[in-house]
């Protein structure tokens, strides 16, 4: 049981980290951003399936 709270604390660990660098990235102009969705262009390029809004596919 305390393994399965570890993995889930790591990976909460892991994808909150991930959010905040894009956020301050993106905020301080370290990164471009286009769009203005706080998530880095290259992030978007290399993962076009996760990031693509109903808008882009019509």
């Amino acid at each position: 049981m305390s393994e399965i709270v570890i993995i889930i604390i790591g990976a909460v660990t892991l994808v909150g980290g991930v959010i905040l660098y894009a956020v301050i990235s993106t905020a301080t102009g370290l990164e471009e951003d286009e769009n203005k969705n706080y998530i880095p262009d290259w992030i978007e390029r290399k993962f076009p399936s996760i990031f693509k809004s109903s808008k882009d596919l019509d």
